[in-house]
């Protein structure tokens, strides 16, 4: 076999990966692997771990905790969840009350760029280098390449997304911190594309007059590589990926892999656990959001209400509420939407009793799980 297609077949490392990532806990041990490995110049992780929360955790310890002299790939997946970018408006990027009714959770990721649907049929890659080599295009076309390989037309067009014949396969984004970046990036390899449209479509999310300060994704019509090759998987991604980022950045010498699994979990760094942790919490994936204003109206059986809320850090700052119905009290209207509102009905029962009372009970709590499929 010629040294081309050494570089360029899938089989060429097809057999030890396999046996990495079914036979074997880790080729090198979990407490080496913020170190510098061997003679080579890179490093390469493989997750089979399904969770965004400590996948995304990995990836941040990864940044911050390996030499930042060095080059590392890193390959994951995750099970069905919608994974935003820092400083974006969940209220106005996802279908909420989809992923709420299809139990989807909701990520908000430590990078900039747009909001992605993440499920088993959607690989991710993450390539780290030193800050001054930093590239993103580069960076797509390693792995445009890597999809050329495997006979799948790929290029790359300017917003650096990988496309193919016009269809967005592949969107990224990157993080750079003061010696250190990456590109990170989804592959819809064989992906549910009716439930990413389900959560990102904006054609089916509820009809909303908002004006947010965050980030808007860019939408693009999207399909699977699966529709150009057959046989094309997580694996043969996986393997033709690395190939090209050892024949990039390591002069085409092997890497052998370390993979963080289900039975090598318990060995995870402390601080892998304690990101992924705070990447689960309110604060996080609410708490960040930044500054909007939305209206919204809906039509109870006792009356039409309208509501012009502002939110900071994913909570009510300001509600202007006024309903036409004679029966609701305008001021139990206005302390029901305090309800993005942490214990506000307790609140205020304690220091107003008998605002609420079983005479308008009923208001409240419809206005409550109106705000809360809304908001």
């Amino acid at each position: 076999m010629s040294l081309l297609l050494q570089r360029y077949s899938p089989f060429a490392l097809r057999k030890p990966t396999f046996a990495l990532l079914k036979n074997k806990q880790s080729y090198l041990p979990l407490s080496t692997i913020a170190q510098s490995v061997g003679s080579n110049k890179v490093d390469c992780y493989i997750s089979t771990l399904d969770n965004a929360y400590i996948n995304l955790a990995i990836e941040e310890w990864l940044l911050r905790e390996t030499n930042p002299e060095r080059y590392v790939l890193y390959l994951w997946r995750n099970k069905p969840c919608v994974v935003i970018g820092r400083n974006q408006n969940p209220f106005q990027e996802c279908n909420l009350e989809f992923m709420r009714q299809n139990s989807i959770p909701l990520v908000r990721r430590r990078s900039g760029g747009g909001s992605v649907y993440h499920d088993m049929g959607n690989s991710i890659y993450t390539i780290f280098m030193p800050r001054e080599e930093f590239s993103r295009r580069k960076n797509a076309e390693l792995v445009s390449r890597a999809l050329q390989q495997l006979d799948v037309p790929a290029s790359v067009n300017d917003r650096h997304d990988i496309v193919v014949d016009g269809f967005k396969v592949s969107g990224s984004a990157y993080k750079i911190i003061s010696k250190r970046a990456y590109h990170h990036g989804t592959m819809l390899i064989d992906a549910d594309t009716d439930a990413l449209r389900g959560c990102l479509s904006k054609e089916r999310m509820p009809l909303r007059d908002m004006k947010s300060k965050g980030v808007a994704s860019v939408p693009s019509p999207v399909t699977n590589v699966r529709n150009y090759s057959y046989t094309i998987d997580h694996q043969y991604f996986c393997e033709s990926v690395l190939a090209e980022f050892v024949h990039d950045y390591n002069s085409n010498i092997p890497v052998e892999p370390v993979v963080f699994n289900e039975a090598n979990k318990h060995q995870l760094p402390r601080k892998i656990l304690e990101t992924a942790k705070e990447l689960q919490s309110w604060e996080c994936v609410y708490g960040e959001t930044p500054e909007f204003t939305n209206t919204i109206e809906h039509e109870f059986d006792w009356g039409n209400v309208h509501a012009s809320i502002h939110s900071k850090y994913g909570m009510i700052t300001k509600a202007e509420l006024s309903t036409n119905s004679a029966g609701a009290h305008e001021v139990t209207v206005v302390s029901a939407i305090s309800v993005g509102l942490r214990d506000a009905v307790n609140k205020i029962n304690n220091d107003i009793p008998g605002l609420i009372n079983e005479d308008n009970e009923h208001i409240v709590k419809d206005i409550q799980d109106w705000l809360a499929k809304k908001l």
